[in-house]
């Protein structure tokens, strides 16, 4: 995640806590093919709404985000600490029954995407799922808040997931929406079991 981005969330925290007041539509489905009462890591924690609900339906989770600041407001939601975390530093090894991540991994340095995803892969349970989306484009580039984007297409997203290791089960689909800007986006969502 570029310094920009991350500047953008330390900057405007409290206003972009207040923007999602409720679950995302697609956590319910991702859950319900998680192992029951299972540990799940979040990537891209912000202000943790997500987090509740997943904690709310019965889940052990690591809740982790790359702002010090968000994090500190979903810990004080949830009622647990928030690890402050790029990417790049997750290192567990077949830990997690579920992984979720929900417009943040739209955020990386597409160069570090293939390795980002390999370290997914490894942080999963056998058996375990994974769910991530992104806005998809044809380059990446920075929104008119400055925050950098990957923007891949829907064929390069397919083959990184691929390529980043051996899945039992793998699915996609896309979306239209909007984002924080309010602009209208196309989205790519992905669904691996691993």
């Amino acid at each position: 995640m570029s310094d920009n981005t991350i500047k953008f969330y330390q900057d405007h925290a409290a206003e972009y806590a207040s923007y999602k007041t409720s679950p995302n539509s697609k956590l319910s489905p991702f859950l319900k093919r998680c192992r029951t009462g299972g540990k799940i890591l979040e990537l891209g924690t912000g202000a943790g709404v997500d987090a509740q609900a997943i904690l709310d339906a019965g889940f052990l989770l690591d809740a982790t985000d790359g702002s010090s600041e968000l994090a500190a407001i979903a810990s004080q939601r949830l009622g647990q600490t928030v690890k402050v975390m790029r990417f790049t530093e997750l290192a567990a090894q077949q830990a997690y029954d579920g992984i979720y991540a929900c417009a943040s991994l739209t955020h990386a340095q597409k160069e570090d995407l293939p390795e980002i995803l390999k370290r997914i892969h490894d942080a999963l349970k056998v058996g375990g799922v994974v769910w991530a989306s992104f806005k998809t484009g044809t380059h990446d580039g920075t929104d008119s808040f400055g925050r950098y984007y990957n923007y891949p297409s829907v064929d390069e997203i397919l083959a990184l997931w691929r390529d980043a290791g051996r899945w039992a089960s793998f699915d996609y689909e896309c979306s239209e929406g909007k984002g924080y800007d309010e602009k209208p986006i196309k989205w790519a969502s992905v669904t691996a079991i691993k």
